[in-house]
């Protein structure tokens, strides 16, 4: 009888201890699903303003096309879309230049660049000047 009255008190101490072990083990699990969650969150971020980038510097590319094509070209705006960005761009001409602004937008991530290109009034000969992002 003694014997059955130790092993009772025995697998009473144990539950508590079962428990804490439980709870800390999970914890330590929905710690780790967190921590997972905002790293993917950040690549996934970043990975988005990339994509926003390469798109604004499509649009660069565009409207540096259509104006080596057409020397006078100027555009209030005008939108297109890349893979997953849309993109806006808006072409000003100003003196013997142009200036480019390129606005790439994928979901609520935005980048913006703006370029200057210089034209050569003898030759005609348009020439990236500066690129730089807004």
């Amino acid at each position: 009888m003694n014997f059955s009255k130790l092993l009772k008190q025995k697998a009473f101490s144990l539950l508590p201890v079962v428990l804490i072990t439980g709870i800390i083990v999970a914890e330590v699990g929905v710690a780790l699903s967190f921590i997972m969650y905002l790293t993917n969150s950040a690549s996934y971020g970043a990975r988005l303003s990339q994509e926003a980038f390469y798109g604004a510097r499509s649009g660069i590319n565009d409207a540096f096309l259509k104006v080596i094509r057409n020397k006078d070209f100027y555009s209030p705006g005008y939108n297109f879309t890349i893979g997953k960005a849309n993109v806006s761009v808006v072409v000003t001409q100003t003196g013997d230049g142009v200036t480019i602004t390129s606005t790439g937008t994928v979901l609520n991530r935005q980048r913006k660049l703006q370029a200057v290109i210089s034209i050569d009034t003898d030759t005609g000969e348009a020439a990236l000047f500066s690129l730089q992002e807004l």
